[in-house]
């Protein structure tokens, strides 16, 4: 009797183990939101390291992009310009952005994902005191209330997520990676 449940034991543990493992082969399988990119299955890469360099001309010229602010980029490190605007063929249903670049995509990546880490996601605090550059910092704030007579927190993030194309940092206005990484997809389909 005592050797049948060692076996039911050993047996248990082994299944144990099995579902443990599948569980884990699917998680790693799946895709946890920060990658999401025509490999995936998303509407655009998170990371392209093309050689090509953009220049704030490029967003600007950009049809249906409509330019409300060139920031100045003192304080932004190794930035070479910060543009936001609008884009959209619909006026009335346009989305917001942000263009930051860089000298290239190394330094993009190096200088520039921890700031824009800084201002995206449901993690971002868009405080003046908790920023390192604060330039634009109510352009990427959105109020999130009650629907009633006050507008409530004001101190929401406006851009969900933000892709690295070559030199160029985009941060995308949506409620979610996948909704901000399809505005970013429509934008960049048309950048010249």
């Amino acid at each position: 009797m005592n050797q049948v449940n060692s076996s039911r034991a050993r047996l248990l543990i082994l299944l144990l183990a099995v579902a443990a493992l599948s569980i884990a082969a699917v998680a790693c399988g799946s895709d946890s939101g920060d990658g999401v990119g025509s490999d995936s299955g998303g509407p655009i890469a998170k990371i392209d390291a093309t050689d090509r360099i953009y220049t704030a001309d490029d967003i600007k010229d950009t049809p249906f992009f409509k330019t409300d602010d060139d920031y100045d980029v003192e304080g932004l490190e190794s930035a070479v310009a910060a543009v936001y605007g609008f884009y959209g063929t619909d006026p009335y249903k346009r989305k917001e952005y942000e263009a930051r670049f860089y000298p290239d995509h190394a330094t993009a990546m190096a200088q520039g994902v921890d700031f824009a880490d800084e201002a995206t996601g449901a993690e971002a605090v868009l405080l003046k005191d908790v920023q390192r550059w604060d330039e634009g910092i109510s352009d990427r704030r959105q109020c999130a209330g009650n629907g009633g007579h006050h507008s409530g927190k004001c101190d929401n993030p406006k851009y969900f997520d933000y892709v690295v194309v070559g030199n160029m940092i985009l941060m995308c206005q949506g409620k979610d990676t996948a909704e901000a990484h399809l505005a970013c997809s429509e934008l960049m389909t048309v950048v010249q």
